[in-house]
């Protein structure tokens, strides 16, 4: 997951090549890495395409940015898109 998350990182940031080996899962993604709210929302929308989750937006909090481990922890207690599909056809 983590490599997931610097790929998609380093894709919104391509145009700072150096940033991947500066990112580390204590790597604040507001303050160390500078994504512009755009940037925000393509990287969210990458991490639920990619990792193939659902982030709940009810229970995402500014908090869960502040390291990438902090935001894995977040994106693990999330469902997954296959989980919430079935859930949605058994309703």
């Amino acid at each position: 997951m983590y490599d997931k998350i610097v790929d998609i990182l380093c894709s919104i940031k391509e145009d700072q090549p150096e940033l991947r080996p500066l990112l580390s899962p204590a790597t604040d993604l507001n303050n160390d890495i500078g994504l512009d709210s755009l940037q925000m929302i393509q990287f969210m929308l990458k991490v639920e395409d990619q990792l193939n989750v659902i982030i709940d937006y009810d229970q995402f909090d500014y908090e869960h940015l502040q390291s990438i481990d902090t935001f894995m922890t977040f994106l693990k207690s999330c469902q997954t898109q296959e989980q919430s599909l079935y859930e949605d056809v058994q309703k």
